[in-house]
């Protein structure tokens, strides 16, 4: 006899093969999720701790929890998804806001399993990005081609820098920066790639939308109304950040992160829903008005903000904070860029945002080799 730890219960269960009718079951008691639950109030903690036990699920407290010392405790939540949808059951008929509770479970459960990952490449039309950019349309051109032929899903093209201090452009500047490149994108509707304008002048996405683009990649966070009338027919990227490019930086406290995202998302999302644009995927805005520990922290629980219901891109391409953590110059983070991302995939990102589109590639067949392990 042998006995071997496994990680991939999913895969070794189908290699074991079960009666098909029995694995999604099964299926159902190898996840251990957890959810973090701030603030509630002591009745309701006790009513979710005598349930989570008697089902095999656990609620972690704070030791003088049992004396009820406090009116409100912080606690983690522990079970498997099964679990979890009988406890959502019962919590459903209790009082002390616990239908809020359930209600919240029940929308995480309902985004936890990942959907297909897309590659999205950066074409930069502008001599001052922080990165790679193409100050004329012809090298710009070549490098949409080029990223066609590597097989990008999509590709985002910008005529305005957003990296931290850059000056604002007005849209006819960008517009007139992307001239010739809307002329090549309207003969290449036909192609597999989908096209996607990232700007935050609605001219600018008003124009690009008539030349084949599909997606509003709006870096400022929903900041102008006036892009509403535009989205509604197409794919938009609301992205999470504070202030303009020349302020974001001084403007990285907060006193509690993942609400203000929460909050910043669900307000932008039920304003959107108002103008009946539906198809929108989120950005928490990694380097946007973030310090690093704020970026590793949203990176580590990005998965956390699945309970919207939308697709998740990512975007820590060569930023700053990754040159901090590993003391590296801005030309040599392709490695921790291709990791922090292979991170953000586990975590349940949708679309990386990727400068090196050849090496992303290579990384995504590795990620997808070792998940069917």
């Amino acid at each position: 006899m042998y006995i071997k730890m496994v990680e991939n219960l999913h895969h070794e269960l189908v290699e074991l093969g079960p009666d098909l009718s029995g694995l999604h079951i099964m299926d159902d008691k190898t996840d251990i999720l957890g959810f973090k639950i701030e603030k509630l109030k002591t009745p309701a903690m006790h009513i979710i701790k005598q349930n989570a036990l008697s089902l095999g699920a656990e609620l972690a407290t704070p030791k003088d929890a049992i004396t009820s010392a406090k009116t409100h405790y912080d606690c983690l939540l522990l079970g498997t998804p099964k679990q979890l949808k009988l406890l959502i059951k019962a919590l459903n008929r209790q009082p002390f806001g616990l239908k809020r509770v359930a209600d919240t479970l029940k929308e995480f459960l309902k985004s936890y399993k990942s959907e297909g990952i897309r590659l999205m490449s950066i074409v930069n039309v502008t001599s001052d990005s922080f990165y790679v950019s193409h100050a004329d349309s012809k090298s710009a051109i070549e490098a949409i081609y080029k990223d066609i032929e590597l097989g990008a899903d999509i590709i985002d093209i910008g005529a305005a820098s957003s990296r931290p201090n850059a000056k604002i452009i007005d849209a006819e500047t960008e517009i007139s920066r992307l001239k010739e490149i809307f002329k090549v994108v309207k003969t290449l509707k036909n192609e597999s790639v989908t096209f996607s304008i990232d700007t935050y002048n609605a001219s600018t996405a008003k124009e690009a939308l008539k030349h084949g683009f599909e997606i509003v990649n709006d870096v400022s966070g929903l900041l102008k109304e006036d892009m509403l009338p535009l989205v509604k027919d197409c794919n938009y990227i609301l992205m999470h950040t504070r202030g303009t490019p020349e302020t974001m930086n001084s403007l990285t406290s907060y006193e509690n992160l993942f609400l203000e995202l929460d909050l910043f998302f669900a307000t932008k999302l039920e304003l959107l829903e108002r103008h009946r644009c539906k198809n929108v995927i989120l950005d928490v805005g990694i380097g946007f008005a973030k310090d690093t520990e704020e970026n590793l922290e949203l990176l580590r629980n990005l998965r956390h903000f699945k309970h919207f219901g939308k697709e998740l891109l990512i975007g820590a391409s060569y930023k700053r904070f990754l040159g901090e953590v590993t003391e590296s110059k801005l030309e040599d983070r392709g490695l921790a860029t291709a990791l922090a991302h292979f991170y953000a995939l586990q975590n349940g990102a949708n679309i990386l945002r990727v400068h090196d589109l050849k090496a992303h590639i290579e990384m995504l067949k590795l990620y997808k080799a070792f998940k069917e392990m």
